[in-house]
């Protein structure tokens, strides 16, 4: 027996012990027929001068998703079936209010958003069917509802790219993204690219540093905490139809987040964000090329609970 080989290889076993001690993977989990409801809550509010001209807007919204997943087929994918269970929201736009109450979608008001009160109506009839592969990426999505039916021109062309297929697999992946795939300790930092597709063929791309920053107790649970804050924002208008940006130079001038995870569970129970972005744009309306301003703050929730 070679005493050295074995201490050294004692040593190098003790080594990489400790430094694995304190490392942890956030693994993540979908449990079969399993039913559970997600609580998602946001909030903005909007300043905009567009050559001199203030346009203020403000929205709140809360919904609550009801998925209830499959089980796992031969080639490992697994089905969950979203139900929109219910969901307000509020629009206020230069003194104009609109409001939209699953509980009674038919109350109209006299807001021109009301053009939009089909897109509500048909969120809360419509199933979407989200399939996860092997490995829990999504690599499908359906809808049992033509979304963009029961739409007139103007608004399908306003809401379309919300519901282009591709889009949503892009941005559900890039959420599931969100956490890194390899060990982390207590302050390691990561980033992450993703992308906000807003109304008209606007995309905001920000930049988001995340820090683990350890493990909390809550509510009689271990939960892996995890900070985030944006770094940067991008502003663009992709196929542009009403209006185009120039330019822009918009940045985070305040932002933080959360997210709580539950190794147990392999699933994010609670998550929270906020940011406010200003800056300078250059929007074409028209033909005609005008100076404007931004003030954005966005603030956003949600809520996982198993049935």
């Amino acid at each position: 027996m070679n005493l050295k080989k074995t201490l050294l290889t004692l040593c190098l076993a003790l080594t990489s012990s400790s430094l694995a001690s304190g490392q942890v993977k956030f693994d993540r989990k979908i449990e079969e027929g399993k039913t559970s409801k997600v609580e998602s809550v946001s909030r903005s509010e909007q300043k905009l001068t567009i050559a001199g001209m203030d346009i203020e807007t403000s929205s709140d919204s809360r919904t609550v998703v009801r998925a209830t997943a499959g089980k796992r087929d031969a080639d490992g994918n697994l089905r969950i079936e979203e139900k929109v269970d219910s969901l307000q929201i509020s629009v206020k736009i230069q003194g104009t209010e609109y409001e939209f109450d699953s509980a009674n979608p038919e109350k109209t008001g006299g807001s021109p958003l009301e053009m939009l009160r089909p897109v509500h109506k048909g969120a809360v009839r419509r199933t979407t069917t989200t399939t996860y592969d092997k490995d829990n990426k999504v690599a499908d999505i359906q809808f049992d509802q033509d979304p963009l039916n029961d739409l007139n021109d103007t608004v399908r062309a306003l809401v379309k790219d919300q519901f282009d297929i591709e889009r949503i697999k892009k941005a559900a992946n890039e959420e599931i993204d969100r956490l890194p795939g390899e060990l982390v300790k207590k302050g390691d930092s990561w980033e992450r690219m993703t992308k906000l597709h807003l109304e008209a063929g606007q995309i905001m791309t920000f930049n988001t540093r995340y820090t683990y920053e350890g493990e909390i107790e809550k509510d009689g649970r271990k939960l892996d905490r995890i900070s985030s804050k944006v770094l940067s924002v991008d502003y663009t208008i992709e196929n542009p139809v009403q209006f185009s940006a120039k330019s822009s130079d918009l940045k985070p001038a305040a932002s933080k987040g959360e997210l709580l995870f539950d190794r147990a569970a392999g699933q994010i129970v609670e998550s929270s964000s906020s940011v406010q972005i200003v800056g300078d744009l250059t929007l074409v309306i028209n033909n005609m090329e005008l100076p404007a301003k931004l003030d954005l703050k966005m603030e956003s929730s949600t809520q996982k609970r198993n049935e």
